[in-house]
């Protein structure tokens, strides 16, 4: 709609057409006009001159017929007087004329009128006016479109005249225009444009032309409007292919008024020029058609260009054009140039101050501030680029940021993010950069900047209170998301497209902060703080302190990088120092601002907190207290809400850190604030599900895994404030241990975080005085394995369950068929692996909580000090009790400990405290006060087995109970030590315990049997009183893999012990050695079987199905994977079985072992599967050869009497056979008879001296010598009796023919066999090392230096076994020099019937700390033992690569159970220690297994700590043997070795003769009828040289050479090693 009237400037009336048509008549009946523009006249319809100001009356005033019925008036009255005739033409020209008179009819005139144009398209007619007079009424509004489309075709042709003079033109021009509101407005433009020549000539149409073009805006536009409106309802909505006639009279008016403008400009006056503005403004505004706006453009563009915008016009077109360069892109390029041509014009800084007065005032169209606003800031911000460049002006920042500022006065958030967008792009330009950079004030700037951020804020606030209240209400016990905000706030700062997800478990947790989800990329405040950072390297002193404190203040909307360059100022500035005035309200501007905002990295909250933790310490040392509580309060009141756990990681070493200093009130305090925090974290802890909690932890990041959750972080505080604290604050500690213990004790606690304090609360040691101290490493790693708890072991686990899975998929093909996943097994086909397929059993494990090795076990490293402060046991005479010492009641702890075994629910706590327990215990000083609470851990472990009513592994573990059982069987064997306590049936609830566990579970057998190798020491009565029951379940299950060595192990180490089986009876011996027979003869079906599928051959192909993980966990966290002993050494297992044989029947007493020897004799034969009886294997050989020597004797032992015969006694005549298995040599005086018989047999070398009782002969008796013989009767060369004569009185045979002697020659041979034979003792000899480690050390060459030990240490020596003296000593001493006393005077020594020990004591070695010699001398010695007993009194736990060495295989560690000084030993009421517990473990190198019975440390009083390290010793030092040629050789003992030359000789001179006894053990018959008739004996060689000394080069040589055969006697020449 056109303006109302009384809003638009009145202007000069403009002239009729009847009043041009008067002035031109006038002119030609020969007035002649002094200007072509006469003075206006007072009538309503006058003549307007050209240039004139205004015609808005005109427009304004209402269209009628008056002018044209004046127009008719004066045609009728002065034309036929005054105009001149038409001239030019045909001569029927005139007739036409006078047929266009009105007075004919339309048809006639039509007629007329077309013949007229045809005449005037061949001639050229003047006088024109008389022509149109006649037709001019055919023009007038009244006449119908016909006849007006005829008077159109009529003016066309005469406005096309060439020669028309200026009355013709403006009366033509009128008639054009007369026609107002038809719709022929394109006849209409066609005539003026055909007139004006296209605007290039318009004589005497200047002051007509503007109000036409004016005019007809309004009515082209309104008519464009409703034919388009039209054509839609036609098309019905669809788009018109053929164009509108009036959308191309609108353009082609806007093209004529370009072209008028372009070259009669001056046709407009300002006034003309201001409406036509405002009329192409307004279309502008109205259309919304492209081609419209396009073309008021081009109009604009043509103003500027050619005429010039009016002072009132030019912020209406300055905004029209601003809002179209922003909201039309296609037509961006064509506005801009527009704008540039305005900018460039001498009106350029007139527009850039119109522009700012938009900004500053607001637009002049009220209702699209917006639109307006935009355009506006975009077109400031193309000029602010250009800066200057290109002819445009230069825009003041200095003008800029007020007018901004002013612009976002009122809210508006389209408008705010327009400024930010501007700033952002001066801050991208370099040049605008520089151009800032040289304002001094930029308050302005920094407050836009600030005001539009805290307004968006409250934007994000309101919408997110909103959505929070929205949600609130429908919340409906469903998880639900809370709603993003739009704009700004629409994105996380994180990146994440997903909003925060409130639980309804979580509606007490607080609303996320809106900031979070503010700083984006795309967020205009974010991008405009993140370029002043980037620019803040530049600015002076006052510009960076005011973008600083800016930046402080919108901490929230900043950057990463740039919150991290603000507290580098902050901090390197000083401003949180105490020496700037205002440093709390910068500290409290970090708190809020950047480590409150849960949306910042860590790292970046992190950076905060260090650096207020810095002002902290500065402050608690300048400052007062109040202000030291206030500076502390900043970072601990953020505790309470703190979800990160790496900040709250932060956090709470500070809070330690504070603590740790503070008094013990503020200590409280802390803790209570500790508390606190951790009971909302278990309040808010979805309980029902640990596997989900497990599962989530692993999925944590690799930080979060390691700190855990929220409640670990401050669990983990706590345990920090207990190291440091527990070594001198009673009070302390005693705050913290009540604290420790209730997180412990409570369910509501997350696991990782009861996890946490359980590890420090089981890592409490106390030494002999009972002051405590905590250990830094934990102790039970091979306890952790059997619950798959170390990295070897779970692998392992793993492994099993995939090939069960895969075999349990092979065996049971038609499980796809029932296509159930998981489904159960038939009851009729159980798996044969350890992992049953139970319904709800995951396949997966979950990652658990704790591990071996894992993270390290305590935060902190503790002092390893003992406390001055708190003990685990102060004797009752010293109380009552000051408040600097505690009694740290490790009864309450024991009891928590018993009640987590009885009723924990979570796995993880419960495992850990089944591993962990035990070798607490084991630290007898710690609980000495809790005899109470042994005796019921004692009575609820019991009971728990008996019942197996312990808790069950969770499936996802795919462990089983056995496991568990083993712990527990654990804890037993460490309460053994405390058997002092109990009663006599508790001791025997005990062994029964252990009994039970034999055969009941697979996996606790071994671990029952090593307890009992326990109790035989220290409850012998209770393990005697059982021992048949103990027996009678080892012989059930010796045929298992992973059980027979331990039973056999265990047999051969009780036979050791008479006491223990003194009662026994005939049947319950044949029970024991019915163990061993029934392992044999299971042995020995499986190597028939394997020989009869022709799988494997020899001893060697005896696989034992089955590995054990037990068997794997090794001590030694880089130690290889190694296979079950009984699939790497199995001859091992079977030797060890005739071992148990041997050892047992050699501890019978005498007058028992006959009534056994025929049953034993006749189960060693073993009968196969057909009923055959197979030869007796050389063990069972060896083993009736000591059966047959020791069963009638305990004093086997003879040497022989190199002086058994006098030199009255005759010559000495020497013999040697082969009887049986024996090497039977008799000497003989052949005087006298005198006889020395040496019997050689496998087990023994037996001596007999025999003398002939020779009574004279009778008096009758015929001489018996003759001759030379009778001469020589007398004297010593007389031959009267030979060794044959001897042998044949002992050994005479009945049926010769059976079993013959063989004779052997008196040859050089046969005496190097018989020395060779002597030098094979019957004894095996075994060396093992012994190691005194002093307190604290730990390297080897100062350990090596130790000369001497304690007491106990020496005690313990002696006790090991008698004391002998080197030099000249006839036993083998493994390597000692026995000459010149290099290696000692004396060492200890041990031996029973079968084994002898040597003990290579490094304190009994000659000890020269400055002789370079004692080093190498003694680690010679003890670096080729394979086994060494290392007494540690160090206090430190013992590393096995103490002692590098390629052969030191087993190390017997023995460590007192709670350490203490030097002085506190020799004040010790017992200084030898016999009634001090010990630990003793055995540790093995990488690789070897870990067979011993004391695998997991065992704890025994130190009056049976010699004797049972001394039965590990030979078991180990019998294995290493084995093992150290397991790849080379057969390992043989002693016996079989000597019965291998006993055998060789009879292969040799026996050949040809019929075996008579087992396969390798038969007694050939002499060739000579077997009664050594080769030939008399002789009288032996005077060279009386019966071989030289064994002489060996080094123990490496002895045992690959001979294995652990034997040991060899020591001759005169030195060992050498």
């Amino acid at each position: 709609m056109p303006p109302p009237a009384d809003h638009v400037p009145r202007t000069p009336d403009r002239r009729s057409s009847s009043s041009a048509l008067f002035g031109a008549f006038r002119s030609l009946t020969g007035g002649r006009l002094k200007s072509p523009t006469p003075p206006p006249s007072t009538s309503s319809t006058t003549y307007t001159p050209a240039r004139s100001s205004s015609i808005a009356e005109t427009l304004a005033s209402p269209t009628g017929s008056s002018a044209d019925g004046s127009l008719k008036r004066i045609s009728e009255r002065i034309v036929p007087k005054h105009v001149r005739p038409v001239l030019g033409g045909p001569p029927e020209l005139e007739g036409l004329v006078e047929q266009l008179d009105s007075s004919r009819s339309f048809a006639e005139r039509a007629v007329a009128v077309d013949k007229i144009c045809k005449i005037m398209e061949d001639y050229v007619i003047e006088n024109v006016l008389d022509l149109w007079s006649r037709a001019s009424d055919m023009l007038l509004p009244e006449q119908p479109d016909n006849v007006a489309d005829a008077g159109y075709r009529l003016l066309r042709y005469c406005v096309g005249l060439p020669k028309l003079n200026a009355l013709e033109r403006n009366v033509l021009f009128d008639a054009a225009a007369l026609r107002k509101n038809d719709r022929s407005f394109d006849k209409r433009l066609d005539n003026i444009a055909a007139l004006t020549k296209g605007g290039r000539h318009v004589e005497a149409c200047e002051s007509s032309l503007a109000h036409f073009i004016l005019s007809s805006f309004d009515t082209c536009y309104k008519q464009n409007v409703e034919a388009r409106k039209a054509s839609r309802q036609v098309s019905g909505g669809k788009r018109r292919v053929e164009p509108i006639q009036e959308v191309e009279n609108l353009a082609q008016l806007f093209q004529y008024t370009v072209d008028v403008c372009k070259f009669n400009s001056k046709v407009f006056s300002d006034d003309d020029l201001e409406h036509l503005l405002a009329k192409a403004v307004k279309i502008c505004q109205e259309t919304n058609q492209l081609p419209d706006i396009e073309n008021a453009i081009k109009l604009f563009d043509t103003i500027i260009t050619y005429v010039h915008i009016p002072n009132r016009s030019l912020r209406p077109c300055l905004e029209i054009l601003c809002a179209i360069n922003h909201h039309l892109g296609n037509l961006q390029q064509q506005t801009w140039n527009t704008l540039s041509n305005l900018f460039k014009s001498h009106m350029g800084q007139f527009a850039i101050n119109a522009l700012l007065r938009t900004l500053n005032d607001g637009p002049i169209r009220k209702g699209r501030d917006s639109s307006a606003y935009r355009g506006t800031i975009e077109v400031l911000q193309q000029i602010l680029l250009e800066n200057g460049g290109n002819g445009l002006p230069i825009v003041a920042m200095s003008l800029l940021f007020p007018a901004l500022k002013a612009s976002i006065q009122n809210p508006h958030k389209t408008q705010e993010e327009l400024v930010m967008g501007l700033i952002d792009a001066i801050l991208s330009d370099p040049p605008l950069k520089e151009l800032l950079l040289s304002e001094v004030d930029w308050t302005e700037l920094l407050d836009i900047i600030f005001t539009c951020a805290e307004r968006a804020d409250e934007r994000l606030r309101a919408q997110s209170h909103k959505a929070l209240e929205e949600e609130t209400t429908s919340r409906n016990g469903s998880i639900s998301r809370l709603p993003a905000a739009n704009g700004a706030g629409s994105v996380a700062s994180n990146g994440d497209e997903a909003g925060d997800v409130i639980s309804n478990l979580d509606i007490s947790t607080p609303a996320p902060r809106t900031e979070i989800m503010s700083r984006h990329s795309e967020d205009k405040v974010f991008k405009v703080l993140s370029k002043l950072d980037t620019l803040s390297g530049d600015l002076d002193f006052v510009q960076k302190e005011a973008v600083m404190d800016l930046f402080m203040r919108l901490a929230h909307r900043l950057s990463d990088s740039t919150t991290e360059n603000v507290i580098k100022y902050y901090v390197d500035e000083r401003y949180l120092h105490p020496s700037n005035g205002k440093w709390l309200e910068a500290c409290r501007g970090v708190v809020s601002g950047i480590i409150k905002d849960t949306s910042r990295p860590r790292s970046l909250r992190i950076m905060a907190i260090q650096a207020i933790r810095e002002t902290y310490d500065t402050v608690e040392v300048l400052c007062p207290a109040d202000l030291v509580l206030q500076c502390g309060a900043l970072l601990l009141n953020n505790i309470d809400e703190e979800e990160d756990v790496s900040v709250l990681h932060e956090l709470v070493d500070f809070a330690v850190h504070v603590a740790d200093r503070a008094s013990y009130n503020s200590f409280a305090d802390t803790i209570e604030l500790l508390k606190r925090r951790m009971q909302r974290a278990a309040a808010s802890r979805n309980s029902a599900d640990s596997i989900a909690h497990a599962l989530s932890v692993s999925s944590l990041l690799e930080s979060d895994r390691t700190l855990g959750s929220p409640c670990n972080v401050i669990a983990t505080g706590y345990v920090r404030l207990f190291i440091r604290s527990v070594k001198h604050s009673a009070r302390k500690t005693r705050l913290l241990y009540e604290t420790l213990r209730h997180i412990a004790g409570t369910d509501g606690y997350e696991s990782d975080a009861r996890l946490t304090v359980l590890r420090l609360l089981f890592r409490l040691r106390a030494d002999s005085t009972h002051a405590l101290f905590v250990i830094s490493s934990a102790e039970g790693r091979s306890l952790a394995a059997i619950l798959c708890r170390t990295k070897e072991s779970a692998a392992i686990s793993a492994n099993e369950h995939t090939s069960d899975q895969t075999r349990h998929e092979e065996q049971s093909p038609l499980r796809d068929q029932r296509k159930i996943s998981g489904s159960p097994l038939p009851s009729n086909n159980k798996p044969i692996s350890r992992h049953s397929y139970t319904a709800g059993r995951v396949s997966k494990p979950v990652p658990p909580l704790w591990m071996y090795p894992g993270p390290k076990g305590l935060p902190e490293e503790p002092s390893p000090d003992v406390s001055r402060a708190v003990f685990s046991h102060i004797n009752p005479e010293f109380y009552p009790l000051d408040d600097d010492i505690l009694d740290m009641e490790i009864t309450l702890w024991l009891e928590l400990a018993i009640s987590l075994l009885q009723k924990s629910p979570d796995w993880e706590i419960y495992s850990y405290v089944i591993v962990h327990l035990g070798p607490q215990l084991s630290n007898q000083s710690l609980v000495r006060s809790c005899i109470p609470q042994l005796k019921m851990l004692r009575n609820v472990i019991c009971e728990q087995i008996r019942n197996s009513s312990f808790q069950e592994p969770p499936p996802h573990t795919l462990l089983k109970k056995a496991d568990v059982a083993v712990c527990l069987f654990h804890i037993l064997t460490v309460l053994i030590s405390y058997h002092d306590y109990f009663e006599k049936s508790e001791e025997d609830d005990l062994v029964k315990a252990f009994i039970h566990g034999i055969g009941n579970w697979d996996r606790t057998s071994k671990w029952c049997i090593h307890a009992l190798s326990v109790c035989c020491l220290e409850l012998p009565l209770s393990v005697s009183k059982s021992l048949d029951t103990v027996v009678q379940k080892m012989s059930q299950i010796v045929t298992k893999p992973a059980t027979a060595i331990h039973i056999l192990d265990f047999l051969t180490s009780l036979a050791r012990m008479p006491e223990l089986y003194k009662n026994f009876r005939e049947d319950e011996f044949k029970m024991l050695f019915g163990v061993s027979f029934r392992y044999l003869q299971h042995i020995r079906d499986q190597r028939e079987r394997a020989a009869s599928t022709a799988l494997h051959s020899g001893h060697r192909s005896l696989r034992h199905s089955g590995p054990s993980r037990e068997l794997t966990a090794s001590l030694d966290p880089g130690a290889k994977q190694t296979n079950p002993v009984e699939d790497d050494l199995p001859q091992y297992l079977y030797s060890l079985a005739y071992h148990v044989i041997a050892f047992w029947f050699m501890g019978l007493k005498m007058e028992d072992r006959p009534k056994l020897m025929p049953w034993i004799a006749r189960s060693l034969r073993f009968t196969d599967s057909m009923g055959r009886q197979t030869d007796l294997e050389e063990q069972g050989q060896v083993i009736l050869d000591m059966m047959n020597l020791v069963g009638y004797s305990d004093r086997d032992e003879t040497i022989a009497d190199e002086h058994f015969a006098k030199p009255g006694d005759g010559e000495v005549w020497k013999k040697s056979w082969i009887v049986g298995h024996s090497l039977v040599t008799i000497e003989t005086a052949a005087r006298t008879g005198v006889s020395q018989i040496i019997h050689r047999r496998p087990c023994a070398t037996r001596c007999l001296s025999v003398r002939p009782l020779l009574a004279p002969p009778p008096p009758h008796q015929v001489p018996l010598t003759f001759g030379l013989a009778a001469e020589a009767f007398h004297s010593s060369s007389y031959v009267g009796i030979l060794p044959e004569d001897i042998f044949q009185t002992f050994y005479a045979s009945l049926n010769s023919s059976y079993d013959p002697p063989i004779a052997l020659p008196d040859d050089d041979m046969i005496r190097r066999a018989i020395a060779t034979f002597d030098r094979i003792s019957a004894i095996d000899s075994y060396k093992v090392g012994v190691v005194y480690i002093g307190d604290g050390q730990t390297d080897e060459r100062e350990i090596l230096m130790n000369d001497i030990g304690p007491p106990a240490y020496t005690s313990f020596l002696s006790d090991l076994g008698t004391l002998c003296r080197l030099k000249g000593a006839k036993f083998n001493t493994g390597g000692l020099d026995t000459r010149n006393d290099q290696d000692g005077e004396f060492t200890y020594c041990w031996r029973d019937r079968c084994i002898e020990l040597v003990f290579h004591i490094t304190t009994m070695m000659p000890t020269n700390r400055n002789d370079d010699m004692t080093y190498p001398n003694k680690k010679r010695h003890i670096g080729n033992d394979f086994v060494n007993i290392i007494y540690n009194d160090s206090g430190l736990p013992y590393n096995f690569d103490t002692f590098p060495s390629a052969f030191n295989y087993v190390h017997i560690v023995i460590e007192p159970e709670s350490r203490a000084s030097f002085v506190d030993r020799r004040l010790d009421a017992d200084p030898d220690g016999k009634d001090r517990y010990y630990k003793v473990q055995v540790m093995s190198k990488p690789g070897f297994p870990d067979i011993s019975p004391a695998a997991e440390t065992k704890i025994l009083a130190g009056k049976h700590l010699a004797a049972y390290c001394r039965l590990i010793a030979i078991n180990a030092c019998v294995f290493s043997s084995v093992w150290f040629i397991k790849d080379g050789g057969e390992s043989v003992s002693s016996w079989r070795n000597r019965l291998r030359e006993i055998q060789r000789l009879r292969d040799r001179y026996g050949a040809g003769e019929a075996h008579v006894g087992g396969a390798g053990g038969g007694v050939p018959s002499s060739p000579n009828g077997g009664l050594g008739l080769q030939g008399l004996s002789s009288p032996p060689s005077r060279e009386n040289g019966l071989g030289g000394g064994f002489k060996r080069g080094s123990a490496v040589t002895y045992l690959s050479e001979a294995g652990a055969r034997s040991s060899v006697t020591s001759s005169s020449q030195d060992v050498g090693l």
